[in-house]
């Protein structure tokens, strides 16, 4: 009789143990189902090839110009992008997807259209921008789980530079405002980048006052690090996650501490110039929140270059150097991605 009971455990603990891990996989994969992905890219100088009347700056992105810049170098850099878009969110495509260095709505329609095998509905926020490049930022976003409530762009007055664009979207009845930014390069005074932090910081006291524990993420390059003044002490994202009253989470600091990590390199040493910044609210777990060490700068071996000096390192495999194309370039810069919850 013992026999038979040991021999009968000795069937069924397994079973159990079986079911029991089937029981938590499907649990944990129930949990990363309240989960969606938001993501932000500089793609680059994404340009149509049609020479802007209006625009003084997009002369060299044309089949006559220097760059020779063609609608065959065109769709091989639409292919290039949608590769690494594609690869986010496992393979998923991203949920939402801040982007700047894109000329006008059509190029961003047709990186969408290349985006097509993700079978996403994705919508896109978009105006044209007084920058004198002609480069604009703007937003996609799955229709099928988000609706747009309503979209604004805020401009810097006295500054030919791009607009921040503000989204607001709902997600299983809550709330995301996404700012998209792309400040002014560092070719400029930091003063300049310090203005349209002060823009964009004047917009999220709004928020703030309105609802302390409002849900939105900043997301861009603001081609300063999180240790510059107009990241820091301007748009007040600091390192601490203990916020003090108004203060914003910046979630890159971890890559700025890594001599080896960053999104951007300048002169053989990486930099953070890309942003994901989140608000009080996300933090406070109700609602929406922000998964915890979940910012990530995507960083697949096909989108470098590994140049020849060993002492130098690898780094975003650029569509240009000079008026050189090269054919395997993706980005100068590296995406930036993070994770939102709904719900606990």
């Amino acid at each position: 009789m013992n026999s038979l009971v040991t021999s009968a455990t000795s069937i069924v603990l397994p079973i159990f143990f079986a079911f029991a891990l089937l029981h938590s996989s499907a649990c944990l994969g129930e949990d990363r189902s309240q989960e969606f992905s938001v993501a932000f890219w500089n793609v680059e100088n994404l340009f149509d090839t049609v020479d802007d009347s209006a625009t003084e700056g997009d002369e060299e992105f044309t089949p006559s110009a220097e760059k020779k810049w063609t609608q065959t170098r065109l769709g091989i850099k639409l292919s290039n992008l949608s590769r690494v878009i594609c690869d986010m969110n496992d393979e998923r495509g991203p949920d939402v997807l801040g982007l700047c260095e894109v000329e006008n709505r059509h190029v961003v329609e047709l990186l969408v259209k290349q985006l097509s095998r993700l079978k996403r509905d994705y919508g896109i926020v978009h105006q044209d921008s007084p920058s004198y490049r002609g480069i604009d930022c703007a937003l996609i976003y799955d229709r099928s789980m988000f609706e747009l409530k309503r979209a604004r762009f805020h401009q810097v007055a006295g500054m030919t530079t791009r607009d921040i664009v503000e989204a607001e979207l709902s997600v299983g009845g809550e709330t995301l405002s996404v700012f998209v930014n792309h400040w002014p390069s560092r070719y400029n005074p930091a003063d300049a980048r310090i203005k349209v932090a002060g823009v964009l910081r004047r917009r999220i006291d709004e928020l703030l006052t309105a609802n302390a524990s409002a849900d939105f993420v900043v997301l861009g390059d603001l081609n300063d690090t999180p240790a510059d003044p107009s990241v820091l002490k301007t748009l007040r994202a600091t390192r601490d996650s203990d916020l003090k009253a108004g203060g914003l989470l910046g979630t890159m600091w971890n890559q700025h501490d890594d001599v080896d990590a960053g999104t951007y390199v300048y002169k053989n040493e990486w930099f953070v110039l890309d942003h994901v910044v989140v608000s009080p609210g996300l933090l406070d777990d109700r609602g929406l929140s922000w998964v915890r060490g979940s910012t990530s700068t995507p960083r697949h071996g096909y989108q470098m270059y590994v140049p020849r000096n060993p002492d130098s390192p690898a780094r975003p495999s650029r569509s240009y150097s000079g008026p050189i194309f090269h054919q395997s370039g993706y980005s100068d810069h590296l995406p930036v991605t993070c994770r939102i919850r709904v719900g606990k």
